[in-house]
């Protein structure tokens, strides 16, 4: 059975993503709700959900705070904030209280349905991992794509050694690791561009580039354009 848990004081936007889910995932799913940090908290560990939507603004306890305990109580539980602010520093303290990604409310059907495709075999367009190797590698990259990681780094976090986790990346990806490292970034990075009005800095920073030159030196090389371009053709394009 699938178990979610939605983090959100707000009435009406909880019940609307409780709903929404529902109709997605069907009848079968449990999802349960709460409306602030402290109810999040002990729901979590009553339920013990495979995912939590968790807002990053509630009362009693944050939503960072809230997700801090929660993944020290349960390190195989998800978390995904969701905040109405597109603002950096609400990305990084999302993503250092254990969120492995974060949306920006109202959430888009597609970024919903994109979330629950990581997580969960539901049936959309897009095949899930073909394989345990595939799908641990997914939950990795995003745990892990904000920060500076070198191949060994990443085979010894996976348990294997760097020859292996070559091969097996490889052969699950068509890729090299720096490559595939790169264009999962770079397609986060796009996604950020077009539905945010982060800087292309802020954007850079928020996908593991500190360096705003390099990170759009990366993206030309990847994409075929600077982050401004494609930032002003996508919005161009979409009216």
């Amino acid at each position: 059975m699938i178990k979610i848990l939605v983090a959100e004081d707000e009435p009406r936007s909880r019940n609307a993503l409780v709903s929404r889910l529902r109709g997605v995932l069907g009848d079968t799913a449990l999802i349960e709700a709460a409306s602030d940090g402290n109810e999040a908290v002990d729901k979590a560990v009553r339920v013990q959900p495979e995912l939590v939507f968790m807002d990053i603004e509630m009362p009693f306890k944050s939503g960072l705070e809230a997700a801090a305990v929660i993944k020290r109580q349960l390190p195989g539980t998800h978390v995904v904030f969701l905040t109405a602010y597109d603002r950096f520093d609400y990305a990084v303290g999302a993503l250092r209280s254990g969120g492995e990604d974060y949306l920006l409310k109202p959430v888009s059907e597609a970024d919903l349905r994109e979330t629950l495709q990581k997580f969960f075999d539901v049936k959309e367009p897009a095949a899930p991992p073909s394989s345990p190797f595939e799908a641990a590698l997914e939950v990795w990259m995003l745990q892990h794509y904000t920060e500076d990681v070198a191949l060994e780094d990443a085979a010894a976090s996976m348990g294997m050694s760097p020859f292996y986790f070559s091969r097996q990346v490889k052969a699950a990806t068509g890729k090299t690791f720096l490559d595939f490292f790169t264009s999962f970034r770079i397609e986060k990075a796009k996604k950020r561009l077009v539905s945010t009005e982060l800087s292309v800095s802020e954007v850079g920073r928020s996908v593991g580039y500190p360096d705003s030159n390099y990170f759009t030196k990366v993206f030309k090389r990847a994409v075929g354009c600077t982050p401004t371009v494609y930032r002003n053709t996508a919005s161009s394009s979409a009216k």
